[in-house]
């Protein structure tokens, strides 16, 4: 057997925390075991059968002629390619009350879903999908409340067009300034268990960047539908992120450990970049190695604010929406896509809901003919996380969109580890 090319290791104190990226297993050594590991890597023998059955159960060792990288390319194509579920990401409309510098949809028109197209659309996921057993909906925009109606009687008619025995779960990305307690009462009605609400850092700076059309500021008013809502809907805080925004961050925390948000909301930061030309000036936009660093600051003050943190990624089969077989994004006119960042440039779609479902066109045939092919990146031991990152990087620019974790794994090991320990005897971070 052998040890596998996707493991990590870190000291820690007077052990070694070895973890291994496609299984998600994870090893706290004491010094004799570490001992023992180190002899393994360097002789290539099993010398401890204790060991080594603890780190098969982990996946961590291998067979021999296992090979890993075929082999969790062959899991993605299942996992990308199932035929048990369909993943809609349906903008109601492409209208928003923002004016946000780097939204992917500058330059774009607005539009806002019809009659016709609602009933086009319930009619082609019954004739195309009959026998599916999951239909994941993420409602998107624009800002989607403002068609919060649309998002009512279209719920009830997909959940007619999909079979009886089909489950059905929703999501909602908004900007929140509209997610007031009534709101999120209709959107419960409708199976929407879950929200992503961007604030882009301190009250200064979000007000700067995420203003209403006019200039208004949004801050206050989002905060306060989270402190509202946030015990009746599951909310995610996104927090996009360049070098002009990053060092206020911690007032943010702060705000959300002041109302008592820590325990019920989560938060993460996104990089911000410049895939679409929506970086105001690229000199703000940080790289991702330069991210990571900044990144797992944030981490350990989460934990130090009490919240709920996620310090290591899972493996990542389906790498996304894009590249997988049943998973389309829906415009307001009925024209279907692949990525969401590009639903409005007609030239990329895949189809459309108005005249013959999905298309196979050069469009569609380049997402899901997309392999992560590259020997480098299948050689990281971050490989199963992100799975080559974002296709669109790969297929437009040719460039790498490696997950922060090939940067600092060390770093967040490290706080597992702290943070493992404090849980079970007060040990500050």
């Amino acid at each position: 057997m052998k040890l596998s090319k996707y493991n990590c290791e870190v000291a820690y104190e007077d052990k070694v925390i070895v973890s291994n990226c496609a299984s998600g297993g994870a090893l706290s050594l004491n010094e004799k075991y570490a001992r023992q590991l180190f002899s393994m890597k360097t002789s290539g023998n099993i010398v401890c059968p204790e060991l080594a059955e603890e780190l098969v159960k982990g996946g961590m060792l291998v067979e021999d002629d296992c090979d890993e990288y075929e082999t969790l390319l062959l899991k993605s194509r299942i996992a990308r390619f199932s035929n048990s579920f369909l993943a809609l990401t349906i903008a109601p409309t492409t209208a928003c009350n923002f004016a946000c510098p780097y939204c992917y949809e500058k330059g774009q028109a607005y539009a806002t879903m019809s009659d016709d197209v609602e009933e086009r659309l319930c009619s082609f996921v019954k004739q195309e999908f009959p026998t599916i057993g999951h239909l994941s909906v993420s409602w998107y925009g624009g800002e989607p409340l403002l068609g919060i109606e649309r998002i009512e009687t279209l719920t009830a008619k997909l959940k007619q067009a999909i079979p009886t025995e089909c489950a059905y779960s929703a999501s909602i990305v908004t900007n929140g300034f509209l997610m007031t307690p009534e709101v999120v009462s209709r959107l419960a009605a409708c199976e929407v268990k879950s929200a992503q609400i961007t604030i882009d850092g301190s009250r200064a700076n979000h007000d700067m960047r995420r203003v209403l059309h006019g200039g208004k500021p949004t801050y206050d008013a989002i905060v306060r539908n989270i402190c509202d809502c946030a015990d009746e809907i599951g909310i995610t805080i996104r927090v996009n992120v360049d070098r002009t925004n990053i060092g206020d961050v911690s007032e943010l925390l702060e705000e959300l450990e002041k109302n008592d948000l820590n325990r019920k909301v989560a938060i993460y930061l996104a990089l911000v970049d410049d895939i679409n030309e929506t970086c105001p000036n690229d000199i703000h936009c940080m790289t991702v190695q330069e991210f990571s660093s900044t990144e797992t600051d944030f981490l350990q003050e989460l934990i130090l604010r009490g919240f709920y943190v996620q310090l290591v990624p899972a493996c990542n089969l389906s790498i996304c929406g894009a590249v997988t077989l049943n998973s389309y994004v829906v415009d307001p006119t009925g024209d279907l896509y692949k990525c969401w960042d590009e639903i409005g440039m007609r030239e990329r779609r895949v189809g459309s809901v108005m005249d013959g479902g999905i298309s196979m066109n050069k469009n569609l045939l380049q997402w899901l003919s997309y392999e992560p092919r590259d020997q480098e990146c299948g050689s990281c031991f971050a490989f199963p996380v992100c799975l080559g990152g974002c296709p669109h990087h790969a297929l437009e620019d040719k460039s790498k969109y490696c997950s922060t974790l090939r940067y600092n794994a060390e770093q967040r090991f490290l706080l597992s580890g702290k943070l493992y320990k404090r849980a079970r005897g007060g040990f500050n971070v």
